[in-house]
């Protein structure tokens, strides 16, 4: 239902799951479902999804609320960490006074209660009000005992009085009252007791409905409140309740495995508890003004039901934030969903694989194994997915179904504890010739290779390694495979030379990163040869870079180098770049550039020897989900640039791509270049790094470049900055020594 094309140079794109729906409202034409990362919004009349995230502008990711004013046509959107969003006649304005005040205490929004011009939000330590018209916040409530902070689950407006659920019991207090600031103008009618806790309250048809929920019960019990005492009206044994909803003539509870609906009577008219694909996890429902029931499923996403027909609504994406490691190739992006902690033990995750083709992501979950860490595509097959685990060893997946597993019974991978599941896999990799490299972790022999005839051999490298932990491995175009040891134990690199089956003649060494200067850097996260073959090796104190690292084997004092940025200030001294920051992933583009993603500071784009900035993308001034980049990878053929982090996946179209061998698929993109259009003018599946000259038809220069990697870009303007005139324009590209060349055409009107 939701299918969007590739993204155009320099625009983002976000990669959420959708199916885990949490909020549900409404306005005439629109339904608004929240998610946790972001909201997507069904078009009634028009049966399409738009989606609302960061990419269209929303400000946090972590949703906790959301709600539809029809008075005032707004939504609504509130954050975990207390951020509000508005968003009004497509515009979003941000509103984070709550965010930035330091408070103690819990500092969430639980939910929100429209009252007028007013939003009143309950907050994990009172009641925030926020003049919706001025868009600015109007006060605050503490109502607990002598104004104490107090977590207010959620509020109800009955014409005269507000409602509020809170730890302590239901508040009350007359709406309108000047005197709503002071705590004792609020009035607790109903107090908590045993560990019981209100945590839900509506109105409807002149009732107030609260919902009980025990922390030592599986049965959430339903009353109805007045001022003197409290009516049970429903429960449903084993059955928690998630929402009170007052629709059109309807009262509608979700729960944990069921729908009730009670029409005006209080009359139970409906059960939902079968999709007729599945049961309910219903976590809000909503009834419009068509009859048609809405209802925000933790599993299904976004459920729509007329009579006994339910369909599933929810834009495309993976099935959950997982984003340990991406990997791309040949038009392939495959993400693995499990996890390593800084400990280097796993998080007991249940086995995740997402698949990104043709526009569209598929997930493949697999309960029996857990801690999906490595995944890599093959490069002779893009349908088959290798996939390492942090226990369960290797897996095989062919278009979409696993074909073989292999573990300490049928390689010569080998387990921690001999005939249980901790066979643990730190990193792979193809050499050349199409055989599987893999580290082992915490066995006598730490590195396998599967041949590319099957075969299985291990190398017994243990003693020489010295290290329970084994990373990434990294094979350069020397042959040579380069090892991640964690936890601060360097590098580890060798050289089997091709006989696998004789270590005789290997050579190896284990060594610290030392730089010119003699400082060691032990604590290494990540490694990447560049086109040039450069090793880039990222620390927690930035990269550092081996412009030899073919003599790895054969110099005493094996030597890094820092890359220093004079700062031209007189002083005569220069920073490091990104001398303060942990470099979790390094890409390299069609172009050189290297991508660097960092612990704690988002993404930086490289220049090619790393002297020069061309992008840091953070999650304030982007898209950027995270500032905690896990993993990156880049799609060569369009310059889509996936970005793993902690709170899942986002992909940037950047200007590079990879070259090609020759001249024969030249594509210009647009062409024509119409009147209105002010975008890039790609030229692109070019040779390497080829010059780029643009004249007009009468052979006059109007622009000339060098392609990054197989791509230019063209910005429609002349030389002197002025966009072109209307007319026939020749596209010449030539490699270094003239020996490649080709012409093309391009149609631009002004």
């Amino acid at each position: 239902m939701f299918i969007k094309s590739q993204i155009a140079i320099g625009e983002w794109r976000d990669h959420l799951p959708y199916m885990h729906a949490k909020k549900v409202a409404s306005s005439e034409n629109n339904i608004f479902c929240a998610t946790r990362q972001s909201v997507f919004i069904y078009n009634k009349p028009g049966n399409y999804i738009n989606k609302l995230s960061r990419v269209e502008g929303l400000s946090d990711i972590g949703i906790s609320s959301i709600n539809f004013s029809g008075e005032l046509n707004l939504l609504l959107i509130a954050y975990e960490n207390s951020n509000l969003d508005i968003v009004k006649d497509d515009k979003i304005v941000n509103l984070s006074d709550i965010k930035r005040k330091q408070l103690p205490g819990l500092k969430i929004i639980n939910n929100i209660l429209f009252a007028g011009e007013y939003a009143y939000l309950s907050c994990g330590f009172g009641i925030v009000v926020v003049d919706l018209d001025k868009q600015e916040i109007k006060d605050t409530y503490y109502i607990g005992n002598e104004g104490a902070r107090i977590n207010v689950f959620d509020m109800a407006f009955d014409g005269t009085y507000l409602y509020a659920v809170t730890e302590q019991g239901v508040f009350r207090a007359p709406y309108g009252d000047p005197g709503l600031f002071f705590y004792a103008t609020w009035e607790n009618i109903s107090k908590t007791f045993n560990g019981n806790v209100y945590n839900q309250i509506v109105s409807f048809r002149n009732n107030i409905f609260i919902n009980q929920t025990n922390a030592n019960s599986d049965t959430d019990s339903i009353f109805i409140l007045n001022t003197t005492n409290r009516l049970l009206f429903n429960f449903k044994p084993g059955t928690k309740n998630y929402s009170l909803r007052s629709c059109p003539g309807y009262l509608v509870i979700s729960s944990d495995k069921i729908v009730r609906i009670f029409d005006d009577e209080l009359n139970l008219t409906r059960e939902i508890d079968h999709y007729g694909y599945g049961e309910p996890s219903a976590m809000d429902a909503i009834i419009d003004m068509d009859g048609t029931i809405w209802i925000a499923d933790q599993n299904s996403g976004l459920v729509k039901s007329r009579g006994e027909f339910f369909d599933g609504i929810f834009p495309n994406g993976p099935y959950t934030t997982g984003a340990f490691d991406v990997a791309a190739d040949n038009g392939t992006v495959c993400v693995a969903g499990g996890g390593i902690d800084a400990s280097w033990s796993g998080i007991y995750k249940n086995g995740e694989i997402f698949v990104f083709q043709n526009e569209q992501w598929e997930s493949i979950l697999n309960y029996s194994v857990h801690d999906a860490v490595n995944i890599l595509v093959d490069p002779a097959n893009s349908a088959r997915l290798y996939v390492g685990t942090w226990g369960n060893g290797l897996l095989v997946y062919e278009n979409g179904e696993i074909i073989d597993q292999y573990s300490e019974s049928n390689s010569s991978l080998e387990s921690m504890i001999p005939g249980e599941p901790y066979v643990r896999i730190g990193g792979m990799g193809f050499d050349k010739d199409h055989n599987l490299w893999i580290t082992n972790s915490g066995v006598n022999n730490p590195v396998s290779v599967m041949t590319s005839k099957g075969d299985w051999i291990s190398f017994p490298y243990g003693n020489h390694i010295n290290s329970s932990f084994q990373g990434n491995i990294l094979i350069t175009e020397y042959g040579h495979k380069w090892i991640i040891l964690p936890k601060g134990n360097g590098l580890f690199a060798f050289d089997e030379k091709g006989t696998f089956e004789n270590t005789n003649d290997d050579d190896w060494r284990k060594f610290s990163v030392k730089d010119t200067e003699g400082e060691s850097f032990n604590n290494i996260f990540s490694l990447a040869e560049d086109i040039d073959g450069n090793i880039w090796v990222g620390t927690d104190h930035g990269p550092l870079v081996y412009y030899s690292p073919e003599n790895v084997f054969s110099e005493n004092s094996f030597e890094a180098q820092r890359i220093k940025i004079p700062r031209d200030d007189g002083s005569g001294l220069a920073d490091y770049v990104l001398g303060t920051e942990t470099i979790t992933a390094i890409e390299v583009d069609g172009a050189n550039r290297k991508w660097i993603g960092t612990e704690n500071a988002g993404v930086f784009l490289l220049s090619e020897d790393g002297t020069k900035q061309i992008y840091n993308f953070n999650s304030n001034n982007s898209p950027l989900l995270s500032n905690r980049i896990t993993s990156i990878a880049l799609d060569h053929k369009t310059g889509e640039v996936f970005f793993g982090t902690d709170k899942g996946v986002i992909s940037f179209r950047s200007t590079s791509t990879s070259g090609r061998d020759d001249f024969n698929e030249v594509y210009v993109f647009p062409n024509p270049v119409r009147e209105n259009y002010n975008g890039p003018i790609t030229i692109s599946r070019l040779v390497p790094n080829v010059n780029v000259k643009i004249t007009d038809i009468s052979g006059n220069l109007v622009f000339e470049t060098t392609a990054l990697g197989g791509q230019a870009i063209w910005d429609g303007k002349n030389l002197n900055g002025k966009r072109v005139q209307t007319g026939v324009y020749l596209v010449f590209c030539s490699n270094e020594d003239g020996t490649e060349t080709h012409v093309t055409k391009l149609l631009f009107i002004h």
